[in-house]
């Protein structure tokens, strides 16, 4: 069956962003000579909703907001997650806004102008990991969905959704596996367990999964440093952590791909072969992960269906807001590579 032409290939050919492409195919404001070339591209193209949106039925037009913590337009993890959530609106006909928050810069009520200004409906959130922020977005009484969430624990009334990865559950059979295959029973952790729920979750399905095969371990054992004063983007800064440890690890599980490319980097530069002598195991299946040799053992989650399972579950909360607090997993699939291969 052939695959479905999608915005980002309409945008690739006539070298538009997605955004723009969805915008003209959404009815919402592009000059007019963007517009024609997009439709008349999607229609050579035989993009499958352009004559879904040509006889749109009258449903509710809901407006949705895209809001993150950080920039996700370079970011390898977030293209196709981001083109679900816009293929999901652009099909349903819903409008969708993005706003990027830097609560460092911007005060909290201009975020809330915006949101009542546009008359937002729903909300999805994406990297927003501040507890303060949170407790205030929640407080709006808008329905939000989060796409990850924070490490800390969050009191309120308000109810919300979660959806993310079943990140604990994929760490710790993980490391029985290891155990099982290579008798491996010093693992260390490597990553700032509080940044947000899934890298504390990566860790305890860690530390469950060393408890399981009845190894020991103990937190000294780990790299913990919070990133906002360590350099996880620094191999010699993980070099110098990695020294300090007690015992040399038989296996370093990294909380993303990003951070295990770049121990890898730093046992290389120690001289410690991998997976030889060390191996090394990531999260998320992102450039990083086959960029250089060794590629890395990772763990995949189609990041498409993330994002239109986020919207459904967004849909669900704008169309019943009582629906008690709801946290949704998505199962991934390990990508074994060199990295742990013996």
């Amino acid at each position: 069956m052939k695959k479905a032409v999608t915005i980002k290939e309409i945008a690739e050919q006539l070298n538009l962003s997605r955004n723009t492409v969805a915008k003209a195919l959404n009815g919402q404001y592009v000059p007019e000579k963007t517009r024609e070339l997009v439709l008349k591209k999607a229609q050579e193209m035989k993009y499958k909703s352009l004559n879904l949106h040509r006889i749109e039925t009258g449903s509710k037009k809901y407006r949705i907001l895209l809001l993150s913590g950080k920039p996700l337009n370079n970011m390898n993890y977030f293209v196709t997650l981001i083109e679900g959530i816009e293929n999901y609106c652009f099909e349903n006909n819903y409008e969708l806004f993005q706003y990027t928050y830097n609560d460092n810069k911007i005060p909290f009520q201009e975020v809330s102008n915006y949101i009542s200004n546009l008359k937002i409906d729903g909300i999805v959130a994406i990297e927003c990991f501040n507890k303060d922020f949170i407790c205030k977005l929640l407080n709006l009484g808008k329905p939000v969905c989060f796409n990850d969430f924070s490490a800390s624990e969050i009191k309120t009334e308000k109810s919300y959704d979660i959806i993310s990865a079943n990140d604990a559950q994929a760490i710790s059979s993980m490391v029985q596996i290891l155990h099982t295959k290579y008798k491996i029973t010093r693992f260390s952790f490597v990553g700032d367990n509080r940044h947000c729920r899934s890298f504390h979750d990566r860790y305890y399905g860690m530390l469950t999964g060393v408890l399981t095969v009845g190894a020991a371990h103990s937190k000294s054992e780990d790299i913990l440093c919070s990133d906002l004063s360590f350099n996880y983007g620094n191999p010699d800064a993980i070099k110098t952590e990695i020294l300090k440890l007690k015992y040399r690890p038989e296996c370093f599980i990294c909380c993303n791909d990003f951070v295990a490319r770049r121990v890898c980097n730093a046992l290389k530069d120690l001289n410690v072969k991998v997976p030889e002598n060390a191996m090394v195991v990531g999260f998320d299946n992102v450039s990083d992960a086959v960029a250089m040799s060794p590629g890395i053992t990772t763990f995949s989650i189609d990041k498409e269906f993330l994002g239109q399972e986020t919207m459904r579950l967004l849909i669900q909360r704008i169309k019943t807001p009582s629906i008690p607090s709801r946290m949704v997993t998505v199962n991934t699939t390990c990508i074994p590579r060199d990295s742990t291969n013996r």
